[in-house]
């Protein structure tokens, strides 16, 4: 995944990169799988990501700070309000 990921990012780096036979040309010498490699040159994302095995959806949850001051001898964790942030 990692011969993957930087084929990515030189084409993303190089100018040049936006050309198909560059494209092409920088694949075929990084000899990456067939699957692969037709999923980059389509602009398969979908496919691309299940070759890769990429987990696309991230999850981001936000709680609130609990106050050490009050109730120390409480020992049970109640939360009472919570965001939930999906991307």
């Amino acid at each position: 995944m990692s011969k993957v990921i930087q084929v990515l990012e030189q084409m993303s780096r190089d100018a040049n990169g936006q050309n198909e036979d560059a494209i092409n040309n920088l694949l075929a010498a990084a000899q990456l799988d067939t699957e692969i490699t037709t999923a980059i040159i389509n602009k398969d994302v979908i496919t691309l990501e299940r070759q890769l095995n990429v987990r696309s959806d991230i999850v981001c949850m936000i709680l609130p700070a609990e106050d050490d001051e009050d109730d120390e001898d409480d020992d049970s964790t109640e939360i009472t309000n919570y965001h939930v942030i999906g991307f």
